[in-house]
């Protein structure tokens, strides 16, 4: 295998992850990838240290809701070593529990990866809802 092979390998196996955990309707799924002492910062005003402490704030967001239809408008994937990071912009459609829907939500989320004993583990996740006012939907590359 050479070295672009692998690099697209790993690659594939983080997007895997980041599009998995779009399907998790719990904090245990959503943070199955997570290293234990994953640094985050989510929608809310606020960041937290560890994997265990993310599970209430999870499970108490996915509890107010009856269904989350998650959809990636762009994806951006970066391997250097035993570093990974994958960049998304992912419109969420809400349906709440009383069957009112919020959004579509635009979310800019970016994921980091460190490999540890060949296991691809998220140490730091930032999720942010952009400015609507400000953001033209528009990705500059």
């Amino acid at each position: 295998m050479t070295a672009s092979e692998s690099v697209k390998g790993d690659e594939e196996q983080l997007v895997a992850i980041v599009l998995e955990m779009t399907k998790s309707f719990s904090g245990a799924e959503s943070t199955k990838d997570w290293a234990e002492d994953a640094l985050w910062f989510d929608t809310a005003p606020l960041a937290s240290k560890g994997r265990l402490a993310a599970l209430p704030y999870f499970d108490r967001g996915f509890g107010q809701i009856k269904a989350l239809r998650v959809e990636i408008d762009y994806l951006e994937t970066v391997v250097r070593g035993d570093l990974g990071f994958v960049c998304t912009i992912q419109k969420w459609l809400v349906t709440n529990k009383d069957s009112s829907e919020r959004g579509p939500l635009f979310i800019r989320q970016t994921d980091c990866f460190e490999r540890v004993g060949g296991v691809w583990k998220i140490v730091h996740e930032h999720a942010s809802l952009p400015n609507p006012v400000a953001w033209d939907g528009k990705v500059v590359k």
